[in-house]
């Protein structure tokens, strides 16, 4: 046992030698120290023969988590005097792939099936999309209230959107889309069937086999096809999945209470019906049950199992008591008061935050060097949002020695703060996902890259030189801003375009030119324009990846600030490549049209964030991030803004996105419904709700746990904010409350006259 001191609690859990162990953490209880410990007590207690090959096998989700994991393990080994061995840390991904791999003998180290990313798939599924929509047009356009453009672009969205749900739920339930498409056809000769004339599950069982083919086809798998098969393979092959229990005697498993049904039933089959299976989670911090098919429901049920041994590890040192205080309030009042009975039973489990007891290596900050505010102002972008930046930079000034995060409901309320940061010449971070500087990168890729495709076009070249400008890149000036559109205008006019990118002699440059009208200014970055061309031009024969890669070092090599941008334009590389893998016949003009999609703000890139390499906030750094990947950091200051009604809605009578009055209702979850109920004759629905009801009560659910992280990662000051107007489509709006701000108000309240 370490000599490090423990609380009782994780005294408690470290005493575990076998079974199945559910270990429920509350925010900020060291869930990460636990699991590394116990993972180093089971290798030094002799519980595996690491001499023999055995393993304790760790099971996270973030690549980040493994690199942590490793670095842990191997102190606390170190500190025994144990040698670095026994353990080995895995993503799910990882996990499924090696079962593959295991599966088949012949494959090599680094072989495998091709897996998809998220970019891959989505181009798949966007194909999948359009052919069904070109076969069964009628069906489609039946939903159609009118053939305007504008609706028809809405609603192939919205079908592509729903179908990847579709999709994603029927892959983590196993069902094959031949098998529902034959239960479609069966039940269209039911007239007393509910479902037997639904055009949306129609078309979402027939998109569906359409998406499977084309993988097929490529020999490609999505990842939920990964899983799915590495849980097929441990079912059929029980020798292989003995062979690996004995390599693995041990599974801990973080974040539990994300994983998917079908994920749990992989490590399930691998640990066996007697093995040793230990889920570390926190279901109050389930926050992915809206987008994907996990649901704190899963890791509530395992905890619960007869043949689970249920401990809380609930002691946390990371903020002062009033903000766990708040915490367990709002917990208590969701849990005992909220007006939706089923949000009352289904958002949380019982289980009380507390302080670390006395004596504690992590002692709680005072509540003397604590704070709570919350703020209601009149209008969301003329007084909260500038209000807030400007409160969070003077905190940055005033202690220089805290670290402290704006957090943002959506990626569109973060951009709008990132201008205010940007005006205010503010130091921070932006960890918002497809944020507008990676819009910008890409832009400037679209833009070179578009002029190596078509070197005619006056447009691209015009178009290349102003995202050099928005860059600031050297090559773009220096030129006035009021001289810019003049500059613009003679680029557009270039009537020899040849001569301007391949000057053979003395002049040329000029004669490309409109006469007497660039002046010799205009004429000097037209030159560095010319020659940074030229020299991007002998890139072009390289592969589609090593040229933007080439390119990533033109555009962003120079400045040492622009390292981060450098990043991005090498992981955007690696995406043209795949793309490029995935259609060998296209060539330069066709890859420019798929990265402008990226460029123009309607196509998001899965480019990975700083959280994905270990992010760790930064004093006197303001972090903005959404609540969502704010989820395993923590802050001395935490700005909440934008907590209202429309973003944790107060009753299913609320306003919801995702509802389509043309459609009757959210039709991501009518097709989910309706396809539980093809499938199984239940459509799983909350008792008496409808299905769009019942993805309205997970949205509220979510959303309060939501809220929960946010208020959890502040270890010393809390700021909640709220407006009560904003601005949609250019005309002010009014926002209701979010009714569980009064509960957290009144808690303050209290409190203060305590």
């Amino acid at each position: 046992m370490s000599e490090l001191p423990l609380r009782p609690a994780q005294a408690d859990i470290l005493a575990y030698e076998n079974g199945r162990l559910a270990v429920s953490a509350v925010p900020g209880s060291g869930k990460t120290f636990t699991l590394s410990l116990m993972a180093a007590n089971l290798i030094a207690d002799g519980k595996i023969n690491v001499a023999g090959g055995q393993q304790i096998l760790i099971v996270t989700f973030l690549n980040s988590s493994v690199d942590t994991f490793k670095a842990r393990i191997r102190k606390r080994l170190e500190e025994r005097g144990l040698e670095d061995g026994g353990f080995d840390v895995r993503t799910l991904h990882s996990l499924a792939l090696e079962v593959v791999r295991n599966a088949s003998s012949g494959l090599e180290v680094d072989a495998g099936p091709q897996v998809l990313d998220e970019t891959q798939a989505n181009h798949f599924l966007a194909m999948a999309v359009d052919s069904v929509i070109e076969a069964h047009s009628g069906v489609w356009h039946a939903f159609l209230t009118d053939n305007s453009p504008q609706m028809k672009i809405r609603w192939r969205n919205i079908t592509e959107q729903t179908a990847k749900n579709f999709i994603r739920t029927a892959k983590n339930e196993r069902y094959r889309a031949e098998t529902i498409l034959h239960k479609i056809e069966a039940e269209a000769d039911n007239p007393n069937s509910p479902i037997s004339q639904s055009p949306l599950l129609f078309l979402m069982g027939h998109i569906y086999g359409r998406y499977q083919t084309l993988l097929t086809r490529q020999g490609a798998m999505d990842f939920d096809d990964l899983i799915w098969e590495a849980v097929t393979i441990l079912q059929e092959r029980p020798s292989l999945a003995e062979q690996l229990r004995e390599r693995w005697p041990y599974i801990l498993e973080d974040e539990a209470q994300d994983s998917v049904p079908l994920q749990e039933l992989l490590i399930q089959n691998l640990s066996g019906e007697a093995g040793n299976w230990v889920r570390v989670g926190d279901p109050n911090q389930a926050i992915t049950s809206t987008f994907t098919a996990a649901h704190p429901r899963f890791f509530n049920a395992f905890n619960d199992r007869d043949d689970v041994v249920s401990k809380p590890l609930p002691n946390s040192g990371r903020s002062a008591p009033q903000i766990l205080e708040a915490a367990n309030a709002m917990l208590n009042w969701v849990m005992d008061q909220h007006p939706v009975p089923e949000v009352q039973a289904n958002t949380f489990r019982r289980q009380m935050i507390l302080p670390t007891p006395a004596g504690d290596a992590q002692p709680n900050p005072p509540d003397s060097e604590s704070d709570i505010r919350i703020r209601v102002y009149k209008h969301r972008e003329d007084e909260e949002l500038p209000i807030v930046t400007k409160l969070a930079q003077q905190y940055a000034a005033d202690l220089p020695e805290h670290t402290l995060a704006i957090l943002v409901p959506t990626n569109f309320i973060g951009q709008q703060i990132a201008d205010m940061l940007d005006e205010l010449g503010a130091n921070y971070d932006n960890l918002l996902r497809g944020s507008s500087r990676e819009r910008e990168i890409a832009n400037a890729l679209h833009a070179v890259l578009s002029v190596l495709a078509n070197p005619l076009d006056r447009s691209a070249i015009a178009n290349l030189h102003a995202s050099l400008y928005e860059l600031d890149h050297p090559v773009s000036g220096p030129l006035p801003s009021e001289r810019i559109d003049q500059f613009q205008a003679i680029l557009k006019s270039i009537h020899r375009p040849e001569l301007f990118l391949f000057p053979w002699e003395d002049g040329d440059l000029e004669r490309s030119l409109p006469a007497n009208i660039a002046t010799q200014d205009d004429l000097i970055v037209i030159e560095k324009l010319a020659r940074f061309l030229q020299k991007t031009f002998e890139l072009r024969p390289l592969p589609i990846d090593d040229l933007v890669l080439a390119l990533g070092d033109e555009l962003f090599a120079w400045d040492e600030v622009r390292e981060a941008d450098l990043a991005i334009s090498y992981q955007i590389a690696s995406l043209l490549r795949q793309w490029r893998d995935i259609q060998p016949d296209w060539q330069l003009p066709e890859l420019v049209i798929e990265l402008e999609g990226v460029a123009t703000g309607k196509r998001h890139l899965p480019i990975r964030s700083i959280t994905d390499f270990g992010y760790e906030p930064q004093p006197a750094r303001i972090t903005l991030a959404t609540q969502h990947s704010a989820k395993g950091l923590e802050w001395d200051a935490v700005f909440l803004v934008g907590i209202d009604g429309g973003w944790i809605p107060s009753s299913l009578e609320s306003y919801f996105q995702g509802v389509h009055s043309f459609l009757g209702g959210d039709p991501s979850a009518e097709a989910a419904a309706q396809l539980s109920y093809l499938m199984k004759g239940d459509a799983g629905l909350y008792n008496g709700r409808s299905a769009t009801e019942s993805i309205h009560i997970d949205i509220i659910s979510e959303r309060l746990r939501l809220l929960y992280v946010g208020i959890t990662r502040a270890k010393r000051f809390l700021h909640i904010s709220r407006s009560r107007a904003t601005r949609q489509y250019s005309k002010d709006r009014e926002s209701q409350p979010a009714t569980v701000m009064g509960a957290i108000y009144a808690f303050l309240k209290e409190r203060a006259g305590s």
